[in-house]
Protein backbone atom coordinates (compact mmCIF):
# COMPACT_ATOMS: atom_id res chain seq x y z
CA UNK A 1 0.00 0.00 0.00
CA UNK A 2 1.30 3.64 -1.21
CA UNK A 3 2.73 6.02 1.73
CA UNK A 4 0.06 9.04 2.62
CA UNK A 5 2.89 11.96 2.70
CA UNK A 6 1.88 14.35 5.45
CA UNK A 7 0.34 17.86 4.16
CA UNK A 8 2.85 19.73 5.93
CA UNK A 9 6.16 18.42 5.82
CA UNK A 10 5.66 16.11 3.29
CA UNK A 11 7.20 12.72 4.89
CA UNK A 12 5.53 9.77 4.76
CA UNK A 13 2.64 8.81 6.87
CA UNK A 14 2.51 5.49 8.20
CA UNK A 15 -0.62 3.35 8.47
CA UNK A 16 -3.30 4.13 11.26
CA UNK A 17 -0.88 7.00 12.59
CA UNK A 18 -3.05 9.87 13.40
CA UNK A 19 0.27 12.59 13.75
CA UNK A 20 3.29 12.79 11.33
CA UNK A 21 6.15 11.16 13.25
CA UNK A 22 8.45 14.14 11.57
CA UNK A 23 6.76 17.37 12.13
CA UNK A 24 3.34 16.33 14.55
CA UNK A 25 1.15 17.75 12.15
CA UNK A 26 -2.18 15.89 12.69
CA UNK A 27 -3.26 14.12 9.48
CA UNK A 28 -6.59 13.89 7.45
CA UNK A 29 -10.05 16.48 9.21
CA UNK A 30 -7.48 17.25 11.70
CA UNK A 31 -6.03 19.89 9.55
CA UNK A 32 -7.22 23.28 8.07
CA UNK A 33 -5.52 26.35 6.09
CA UNK A 34 -3.98 29.28 7.85
CA UNK A 35 -5.98 32.36 7.02
CA UNK A 36 -2.82 34.10 6.71
CA UNK A 37 0.27 31.89 5.48
CA UNK A 38 -2.24 29.17 3.71
CA UNK A 39 0.24 26.72 5.42
CA UNK A 40 -2.27 23.49 6.70
CA UNK A 41 -2.56 23.81 10.67
CA UNK A 42 -4.16 21.76 13.67
CA UNK A 43 -6.96 22.87 14.07
CA UNK A 44 -7.03 23.32 17.81
CA UNK A 45 -4.22 26.07 16.69
CA UNK A 46 -4.65 28.67 18.92
CA UNK A 47 -1.53 30.66 16.64
CA UNK A 48 -0.24 29.04 13.07
CA UNK A 49 2.94 27.79 13.96
CA UNK A 50 4.31 29.29 11.26
CA UNK A 51 3.20 32.88 10.82
CA UNK A 52 2.21 33.28 14.02
CA UNK A 53 -1.66 34.52 13.28
CA UNK A 54 -4.30 34.06 15.98
CA UNK A 55 -6.54 31.40 14.79
CA UNK A 56 -8.33 30.65 17.07
CA UNK A 57 -12.42 30.58 16.70
CA UNK A 58 -13.37 31.13 20.95
CA UNK A 59 -16.54 29.94 19.62
CA UNK A 60 -15.67 26.42 18.27
CA UNK A 61 -13.55 26.44 20.98
CA UNK A 62 -16.32 26.27 23.35
CA UNK A 63 -18.47 23.93 21.16
CA UNK A 64 -15.98 21.28 21.07
CA UNK A 65 -13.66 21.35 24.39
CA UNK A 66 -10.44 19.76 24.32
CA UNK A 67 -10.01 17.25 27.03
CA UNK A 68 -6.73 17.99 28.71
CA UNK A 69 -3.81 15.40 28.02
CA UNK A 70 -2.24 13.62 30.82
CA UNK A 71 1.46 14.77 31.41
CA UNK A 72 4.12 13.08 30.91
CA UNK A 73 6.87 12.65 33.09
CA UNK A 74 8.86 9.75 32.08
CA UNK A 75 11.26 10.26 30.08
CA UNK A 76 12.07 6.70 28.82
CA UNK A 77 8.91 6.17 27.94
CA UNK A 78 8.59 8.96 25.34
CA UNK A 79 12.01 8.61 23.72
CA UNK A 80 10.74 4.93 23.29
CA UNK A 81 7.63 5.55 21.80
CA UNK A 82 9.17 7.74 18.87
CA UNK A 83 11.88 5.36 18.69
CA UNK A 84 8.83 2.67 18.26
CA UNK A 85 6.88 4.91 15.70
CA UNK A 86 10.60 5.66 13.29
CA UNK A 87 10.75 1.96 13.47
CA UNK A 88 7.56 1.36 11.37
CA UNK A 89 6.00 -0.79 14.30
CA UNK A 90 2.36 0.24 15.20
CA UNK A 91 2.19 2.64 17.70
CA UNK A 92 0.18 5.78 19.56
CA UNK A 93 0.60 8.90 18.44
CA UNK A 94 3.95 11.24 19.20
CA UNK A 95 3.00 13.06 22.21
CA UNK A 96 2.21 16.71 21.86
CA UNK A 97 2.07 19.37 24.60
CA UNK A 98 -0.58 21.92 23.15
CA UNK A 99 -0.51 23.98 26.43
CA UNK A 100 3.42 24.31 26.27
CA UNK A 101 3.17 25.33 22.53
CA UNK A 102 0.57 27.96 23.49
CA UNK A 103 2.68 29.65 26.20
CA UNK A 104 5.31 29.84 24.70
CA UNK A 105 3.98 31.65 21.54
CA UNK A 106 1.87 34.15 24.30
CA UNK A 107 5.30 34.41 26.04
CA UNK A 108 7.06 35.53 22.77
CA UNK A 109 4.51 37.92 21.69
CA UNK A 110 4.63 39.25 25.27
CA UNK A 111 8.68 39.53 25.04
CA UNK A 112 8.02 41.35 21.24
CA UNK A 113 5.60 44.28 22.69
CA UNK A 114 8.02 44.79 25.75
CA UNK A 115 10.48 45.00 23.31
CA UNK A 116 8.72 47.64 20.89
CA UNK A 117 7.50 49.74 24.22
CA UNK A 118 11.36 49.59 25.11
CA UNK A 119 12.33 51.20 21.84
CA UNK A 120 9.55 53.99 21.92
CA UNK A 121 10.45 55.22 25.66
CA UNK A 122 14.57 55.18 24.11
CA UNK A 123 13.19 57.47 21.28
CA UNK A 124 11.29 59.56 23.33
CA UNK A 125 14.35 60.08 26.49
CA UNK A 126 16.94 61.18 23.74
CA UNK A 127 15.11 63.34 21.41
CA UNK A 128 13.64 65.48 24.30
CA UNK A 129 10.34 64.06 24.10
CA UNK A 130 9.81 63.02 20.86
CA UNK A 131 6.82 64.07 18.86
CA UNK A 132 7.84 67.99 18.19
CA UNK A 133 7.18 68.09 22.08
CA UNK A 134 9.04 70.46 23.90
CA UNK A 135 9.06 68.46 27.70
CA UNK A 136 12.04 66.60 28.36
CA UNK A 137 10.12 65.02 31.49
CA UNK A 138 7.05 64.21 29.87
CA UNK A 139 5.83 63.07 26.20
CA UNK A 140 2.51 63.25 25.48
CA UNK A 141 1.41 60.23 22.83
CA UNK A 142 -2.46 60.03 21.73
CA UNK A 143 -3.89 59.40 25.22
CA UNK A 144 -0.99 58.06 27.24
CA UNK A 145 1.96 59.43 28.76
CA UNK A 146 5.34 58.29 28.77
CA UNK A 147 6.49 59.41 32.57
CA UNK A 148 10.69 60.77 33.14
CA UNK A 149 11.75 61.06 36.87
CA UNK A 150 11.05 64.72 37.80
CA UNK A 151 13.67 67.24 38.40
CA UNK A 152 13.93 69.10 41.55
CA UNK A 153 14.01 71.94 40.25
CA UNK A 154 13.15 73.40 36.98
CA UNK A 155 13.78 76.58 34.91
CA UNK A 156 11.28 78.31 32.93
CA UNK A 157 11.76 76.59 29.63
CA UNK A 158 11.44 73.34 30.97
CA UNK A 159 8.29 74.90 33.30
CA UNK A 160 6.74 76.46 29.88
CA UNK A 161 7.64 73.00 27.99
CA UNK A 162 5.53 70.95 30.39
CA UNK A 163 2.80 73.57 30.61
CA UNK A 164 2.27 74.16 26.50
CA UNK A 165 1.99 69.72 26.44
CA UNK A 166 0.18 69.68 29.20
CA UNK A 167 -2.47 72.25 27.77
CA UNK A 168 -2.61 70.56 24.13
CA UNK A 169 -3.41 66.99 26.46
CA UNK A 170 -6.05 68.67 28.08
CA UNK A 171 -7.47 70.24 25.04
CA UNK A 172 -7.36 73.59 26.83
CA UNK A 173 -6.55 75.84 23.94
CA UNK A 174 -8.74 76.89 21.20
CA UNK A 175 -9.50 80.53 22.35
CA UNK A 176 -6.78 82.03 19.62
CA UNK A 177 -4.37 82.69 23.03
CA UNK A 178 -0.60 82.62 23.37
CA UNK A 179 1.13 80.68 25.32
CA UNK A 180 3.14 82.78 27.98
CA UNK A 181 5.99 81.61 30.57
CA UNK A 182 5.24 79.12 33.56
CA UNK A 183 7.10 78.31 36.38
CA UNK A 184 7.58 75.41 38.66
CA UNK A 185 7.45 75.07 42.61
CA UNK A 186 5.92 72.59 45.51
CA UNK A 187 3.17 73.71 47.44
CA UNK A 188 2.25 71.50 50.34
CA UNK A 189 5.04 69.31 49.20
CA UNK A 190 3.15 68.50 46.11
CA UNK A 191 4.51 69.36 42.49
CA UNK A 192 2.69 72.89 40.71
CA UNK A 193 3.00 74.05 37.82
CA UNK A 194 1.40 78.11 36.69
CA UNK A 195 1.35 79.17 33.37
CA UNK A 196 -0.33 82.16 31.47
CA UNK A 197 -1.88 82.02 28.35
CA UNK A 198 -3.09 85.53 26.72
CA UNK A 199 -4.51 87.58 24.15
CA UNK A 200 -4.45 90.45 22.63
CA UNK A 201 -6.88 92.21 19.68
CA UNK A 202 -8.14 95.59 18.10
CA UNK A 203 -11.88 94.39 18.34
CA UNK A 204 -11.72 91.83 20.83
CA UNK A 205 -11.20 92.68 24.56
CA UNK A 206 -7.26 91.51 25.44
CA UNK A 207 -7.14 88.67 28.21
CA UNK A 208 -5.07 86.38 30.33
CA UNK A 209 -5.47 83.34 31.87
CA UNK A 210 -3.13 81.54 34.40
CA UNK A 211 -3.79 77.44 34.46
CA UNK A 212 -2.50 75.59 37.56
CA UNK A 213 -0.92 72.18 36.49
CA UNK A 214 -1.08 69.39 39.21
CA UNK A 215 1.07 66.17 38.41
CA UNK A 216 -1.67 62.99 39.36
CA UNK A 217 -0.19 59.56 39.39
CA UNK A 218 2.76 60.78 37.90
CA UNK A 219 1.37 62.76 34.93
CA UNK A 220 1.08 66.14 34.43
CA UNK A 221 -2.72 67.35 34.30
CA UNK A 222 -4.53 70.96 33.81
CA UNK A 223 -6.45 72.04 37.12
CA UNK A 224 -8.12 75.35 37.89
CA UNK A 225 -8.07 78.54 35.50
CA UNK A 226 -8.37 82.31 36.58
CA UNK A 227 -9.36 84.59 33.63
CA UNK A 228 -8.49 88.04 33.82
CA UNK A 229 -9.36 90.94 31.36
CA UNK A 230 -7.33 93.34 29.95
CA UNK A 231 -9.21 96.97 28.89
CA UNK A 232 -6.12 99.15 28.37
CA UNK A 233 -4.75 97.73 25.18
CA UNK A 234 -2.62 95.26 23.88
CA UNK A 235 -0.69 92.72 26.15
CA UNK A 236 2.61 92.02 25.89
CA UNK A 237 4.85 88.82 27.03
CA UNK A 238 7.78 88.58 25.11
CA UNK A 239 10.84 88.31 27.62
CA UNK A 240 13.30 89.81 25.23
CA UNK A 241 11.29 93.13 24.07
CA UNK A 242 10.73 93.58 28.06
CA UNK A 243 14.29 92.64 28.67
CA UNK A 244 13.52 89.76 31.43
CA UNK A 245 15.60 86.89 28.84
CA UNK A 246 18.48 86.95 32.48
CA UNK A 247 15.95 87.81 34.87
CA UNK A 248 14.15 84.89 37.39
CA UNK A 249 10.53 86.06 35.78
CA UNK A 250 8.19 84.52 36.47
CA UNK A 251 8.76 82.81 40.00
CA UNK A 252 7.14 81.46 42.99
CA UNK A 253 7.42 83.64 46.12
CA UNK A 254 6.36 83.60 49.54
CA UNK A 255 5.20 86.85 51.41
CA UNK A 256 4.30 86.98 54.64
CA UNK A 257 2.96 83.25 54.36
CA UNK A 258 1.25 83.51 51.29
CA UNK A 259 2.48 81.84 48.16
CA UNK A 260 2.27 83.99 44.81
CA UNK A 261 2.96 83.60 41.52
CA UNK A 262 5.26 86.49 40.31
CA UNK A 263 5.06 87.71 36.82
CA UNK A 264 4.75 90.82 34.60
CA UNK A 265 3.73 92.07 31.71
CA UNK A 266 3.01 95.48 29.92
CA UNK A 267 -0.41 96.59 27.86
CA UNK A 268 0.45 99.09 24.83
CA UNK A 269 -2.42 101.54 24.16
CA UNK A 270 -4.12 100.58 20.90
CA UNK A 271 -4.46 102.95 18.48
CA UNK A 272 -7.83 102.27 17.24
CA UNK A 273 -8.97 102.42 20.33
CA UNK A 274 -6.99 104.91 22.63
CA UNK A 275 -5.38 107.11 20.04
CA UNK A 276 -1.50 107.94 19.88
CA UNK A 277 -1.61 109.58 23.49
CA UNK A 278 -2.40 106.93 25.81
CA UNK A 279 0.38 105.51 27.82
CA UNK A 280 1.68 102.30 28.29
CA UNK A 281 0.92 100.72 31.95
CA UNK A 282 3.76 98.03 32.84
CA UNK A 283 1.68 95.28 35.17
CA UNK A 284 3.84 93.77 38.19
CA UNK A 285 1.23 91.21 39.47
CA UNK A 286 1.45 88.65 42.38
CA UNK A 287 -1.10 85.37 41.97
CA UNK A 288 -2.57 84.05 44.79
CA UNK A 289 -2.55 79.84 44.76
CA UNK A 290 -4.83 79.55 47.36
CA UNK A 291 -7.37 82.06 46.76
CA UNK A 292 -6.32 82.77 43.17
CA UNK A 293 -6.55 86.79 43.81
CA UNK A 294 -4.14 88.73 41.60
CA UNK A 295 -2.22 92.17 43.35
CA UNK A 296 -0.82 93.94 41.14
CA UNK A 297 1.26 97.79 41.46
CA UNK A 298 0.40 99.37 37.84
CA UNK A 299 3.51 101.50 36.81
CA UNK A 300 1.87 104.50 34.19
CA UNK A 301 4.67 105.21 31.52
CA UNK A 302 5.84 105.97 27.73
CA UNK A 303 8.60 104.38 25.72
CA UNK A 304 11.43 106.62 26.19
CA UNK A 305 15.04 106.25 23.93
CA UNK A 306 18.26 105.84 25.83
CA UNK A 307 21.49 105.02 24.60
CA UNK A 308 19.43 103.88 21.65
CA UNK A 309 17.53 101.36 23.82
CA UNK A 310 13.62 101.77 24.12
CA UNK A 311 13.06 101.90 28.05
CA UNK A 312 9.72 103.00 29.93
CA UNK A 313 9.64 106.02 32.51
CA UNK A 314 6.62 106.74 34.22
CA UNK A 315 5.53 106.91 37.86
CA UNK A 316 3.28 104.07 40.41
CA UNK A 317 -0.44 105.26 40.03
CA UNK A 318 -2.06 102.76 42.68
CA UNK A 319 1.10 102.58 45.61
CA UNK A 320 -0.42 100.79 48.50
CA UNK A 321 1.14 100.27 52.12
CA UNK A 322 1.01 96.61 52.59
CA UNK A 323 3.58 93.43 52.17
CA UNK A 324 2.93 92.49 48.37
CA UNK A 325 2.99 96.35 47.16
CA UNK A 326 6.34 96.84 49.01
CA UNK A 327 7.90 93.42 47.33
CA UNK A 328 6.52 94.62 43.92
CA UNK A 329 7.85 98.22 44.48
CA UNK A 330 11.64 96.56 45.19
CA UNK A 331 11.35 94.59 42.01
CA UNK A 332 10.14 97.57 39.82
CA UNK A 333 13.29 99.35 40.85
CA UNK A 334 15.51 96.47 39.46
CA UNK A 335 13.86 96.05 36.23
CA UNK A 336 16.41 96.73 33.46
CA UNK A 337 13.30 98.33 30.91
CA UNK A 338 12.48 100.72 33.60
CA UNK A 339 14.51 104.23 32.74
CA UNK A 340 15.54 105.52 36.09
CA UNK A 341 17.21 108.47 35.37
CA UNK A 342 20.22 109.96 37.04
CA UNK A 343 19.67 114.12 38.44
CA UNK A 344 21.29 115.56 35.40
CA UNK A 345 18.41 113.82 33.34
CA UNK A 346 16.25 114.65 35.77
CA UNK A 347 17.26 118.14 35.39
CA UNK A 348 17.24 117.28 31.29
CA UNK A 349 13.80 116.50 31.81
CA UNK A 350 12.16 119.54 32.66
CA UNK A 351 10.00 121.79 30.67
CA UNK A 352 12.58 124.64 30.95
CA UNK A 353 15.35 122.50 28.99
CA UNK A 354 13.26 120.95 26.34
CA UNK A 355 14.58 121.80 23.42
CA UNK A 356 18.08 121.22 24.83
CA UNK A 357 16.71 117.44 25.61
CA UNK A 358 14.95 117.11 21.96
CA UNK A 359 18.95 118.22 20.32
CA UNK A 360 20.71 115.50 22.11
CA UNK A 361 18.20 112.54 21.49
CA UNK A 362 17.80 114.00 17.77
CA UNK A 363 20.81 115.13 16.59
CA UNK A 364 22.47 111.98 15.35
CA UNK A 365 19.19 111.55 13.23
CA UNK A 366 18.56 114.93 12.25
CA UNK A 367 22.40 114.67 10.86
CA UNK A 368 21.27 111.65 8.98
CA UNK A 369 17.92 113.21 7.26
CA UNK A 370 20.10 116.22 6.06
CA UNK A 371 22.73 114.04 4.61
CA UNK A 372 20.43 112.29 2.48
CA UNK A 373 18.41 109.42 4.38
CA UNK A 374 15.04 109.22 3.46
CA UNK A 375 13.31 108.47 7.03
CA UNK A 376 14.42 108.31 10.45
CA UNK A 377 12.01 108.21 13.72
CA UNK A 378 12.39 111.11 15.93
CA UNK A 379 12.93 110.02 19.79
CA UNK A 380 10.50 112.63 21.57
CA UNK A 381 9.60 113.45 25.20
CA UNK A 382 5.93 114.72 26.58
CA UNK A 383 5.22 117.08 28.64
CA UNK A 384 2.16 117.65 30.95
CA UNK A 385 2.54 121.60 30.80
CA UNK A 386 3.14 124.36 28.16
CA UNK A 387 6.89 124.77 26.69
CA UNK A 388 6.67 128.14 25.04
CA UNK A 389 4.46 131.29 26.10
CA UNK A 390 2.49 133.26 24.18
CA UNK A 391 4.84 135.95 23.29
CA UNK A 392 7.30 133.06 21.52
CA UNK A 393 4.85 132.34 18.99
CA UNK A 394 5.75 133.38 15.49
CA UNK A 395 2.59 135.17 14.25
CA UNK A 396 0.78 133.12 11.69
CA UNK A 397 2.38 130.61 12.31
CA UNK A 398 -0.36 128.56 13.94
CA UNK A 399 -1.76 125.11 12.16
CA UNK A 400 -3.93 122.39 13.37
CA UNK A 401 -6.03 119.25 12.78
CA UNK A 402 -8.43 117.87 14.86
CA UNK A 403 -6.31 116.14 17.10
CA UNK A 404 -2.56 118.14 16.62
CA UNK A 405 -2.11 121.81 17.29
CA UNK A 406 1.57 123.09 15.63
CA UNK A 407 3.44 126.70 16.43
CA UNK A 408 6.80 127.99 15.46
CA UNK A 409 8.67 129.96 17.64
CA UNK A 410 11.16 132.96 16.78
CA UNK A 411 13.69 130.77 18.21
CA UNK A 412 13.31 128.08 15.76
CA UNK A 413 11.23 125.52 17.43
CA UNK A 414 8.44 123.26 16.23
CA UNK A 415 5.90 122.98 18.98
CA UNK A 416 3.01 120.51 18.90
CA UNK A 417 0.44 119.73 21.13
CA UNK A 418 -2.28 117.09 21.61
CA UNK A 419 -5.80 118.17 22.07
CA UNK A 420 -6.89 114.24 23.15
CA UNK A 421 -3.88 113.73 25.75
CA UNK A 422 -3.69 117.31 26.47
CA UNK A 423 0.24 116.56 25.87
CA UNK A 424 2.92 119.02 24.68
CA UNK A 425 6.15 117.52 22.44
CA UNK A 426 8.87 119.26 19.82
CA UNK A 427 9.14 118.40 16.48
CA UNK A 428 11.83 120.82 15.35
CA UNK A 429 15.00 122.77 16.61
CA UNK A 430 16.68 124.62 13.92
CA UNK A 431 19.90 124.97 15.31
CA UNK A 432 20.48 128.06 13.44
CA UNK A 433 17.40 129.83 14.88
CA UNK A 434 15.42 130.42 11.89
CA UNK A 435 11.80 130.50 11.96
CA UNK A 436 10.89 127.29 9.91
CA UNK A 437 6.92 127.42 7.64
CA UNK A 438 4.89 124.59 8.69
CA UNK A 439 1.66 123.28 6.88
CA UNK A 440 -0.67 120.75 7.18
CA UNK A 441 -0.32 118.13 4.04
CA UNK A 442 -3.63 116.25 2.78
CA UNK A 443 -2.89 113.60 4.70
CA UNK A 444 -2.87 114.78 8.19
CA UNK A 445 0.84 115.04 8.35
CA UNK A 446 3.15 118.39 9.39
CA UNK A 447 5.16 119.48 6.38
CA UNK A 448 8.38 121.85 7.81
CA UNK A 449 10.36 124.06 5.69
CA UNK A 450 13.17 124.83 7.19
CA UNK A 451 16.69 125.82 6.09
CA UNK A 452 19.05 123.34 7.26
CA UNK A 453 16.01 120.45 6.09
CA UNK A 454 12.78 119.70 4.33
CA UNK A 455 10.48 117.08 5.80
CA UNK A 456 7.44 116.10 6.83
CA UNK A 457 6.03 114.42 10.23
CA UNK A 458 3.98 112.08 11.11
CA UNK A 459 3.08 112.64 15.36
CA UNK A 460 1.87 108.33 15.08
CA UNK A 461 4.61 107.21 14.45
CA UNK A 462 7.12 109.74 14.92
CA UNK A 463 8.14 109.53 11.22
CA UNK A 464 10.21 112.24 9.50
CA UNK A 465 10.42 111.50 5.89
CA UNK A 466 12.79 113.69 3.85
CA UNK A 467 11.17 115.66 1.01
Amino acid sequence: MADNKCSECGSSILPGATRCAVCGAPVGGDVRRCPECDKMIPVKSVFCPCCGKMVWNDMEEKKTPVEPEPMKTDVKTEKHDVATENTGNPAEEMPVNHNRTKINRIVSIVLVVAVVCLAIYSIYDWGGGGGGTSNPYLALTGNDAIKRPEPERMNIVEASGIYGDAMVHDNRIGDLSTFGPAAYTLHGGKPLIVGINYFSGDKQRSFLKLTQIHKIDDAWRCGDETLRHEDDGIIVMDRDRLRLSGENIPRFVNIDGKHYFYFIYLVNPSEKLFGTSARNHLKLSLFNIESTDVIQLDYECEPVIVRGETLYYGNVENRRETPEFEFLASELDKLPIVYHPTPEEQKMAMPANASRKWLADNSELLGELKKGKQKVTFVLTYYDSPLFSRGDVAMDSRVSTEVYVYYATHTGTVFGYNRNSKKFFIVYVDSRGSVPQIEINSDGTLHVAAIEVDFDFDPATTHATLN
